[in-house]
């Protein structure tokens, strides 16, 4: 029934926004991979799309929970907000503080959340519309950790404001790497009703 709900609700306000109802403002990116471990795909550097966003879209620099999504080399749609664990916290800026998958994951044979942390470095105002001008100067660099265990390096360099891609990270997991929280069952639908109410297909276009 909760899944229904879900469905229901992101699908209206997908259809009032005319566009994505989680994570609205945001925008798409390439980044390099570094892949240290066989849980992100085959070693060695990669090509991948990124995209940072807003969670309630927030104006302009107004701090909100941020969201940083990458597909993986292995096909895994792998989405982080900042935070703690399962707390969510709103930063004031795309390399402020750590992200996480907030859910569990099911990591090989270990359950662990998978966190992205940033590079030191100068603050990126939390605004989607100013990440071109950044990336002109600077690339933004995230080291990517499940538990103890170091996945990767993920370095954006490239702004792709003219496209946008689909995520979904119940649809596009693998056995070894897939979301272990039953709440994923509820953003599953909740993204499912959001590309309904827009009419987007999974692979381009939302979330």
């Amino acid at each position: 029934m909760a899944a229904v709900v879900a469905r229901q609700v992101t699908r209206w306000v997908a259809v009032v926004r005319r566009g994505r109802a989680l994570h609205p403002r945001g925008l798409l990116l390439r980044g390099t991979l570094t892949v240290e471990s066989e849980l992100l795909g085959e070693h060695g550097e990669h090509e991948v799309p990124v995209r940072l966003s807003k969670g309630a879209s927030l104006p302009g620099r107004l701090p909100d929970v941020l969201g940083l999504a990458v597909r993986l080399p292995n096909g895994v749609d792998l989405l982080l907000s900042t935070g703690y664990g399962f707390v969510p916290v709103p930063r004031r800026g795309f390399t402020s503080g750590p992200y996480s998958t907030l859910a569990s994951y099911y990591c090989g044979q270990r359950r662990c959340r998978i966190v992205a942390r940033p590079e030191g470095g100068r603050r990126v105002p939390v605004d989607p519309a100013e990440l071109p001008g950044v990336l002109e100067r600077r690339d933004l660099v995230f080291h990517l950790w499940a538990g103890v265990w170091y996945l990767g390096r993920l370095c954006i360099h490239t702004a792709l404001p003219d496209t946008d891609l689909t995520f979904d990270p119940l649809v596009n997991s693998v056995p070894h790497l897939r979301p272990a929280s039953r709440l994923q069952v509820l953003r599953g639908a909740a993204y499912a009703g959001s590309r309904r109410g827009r009419g987007a297909k999974l692979g381009g276009g939302g979330e």
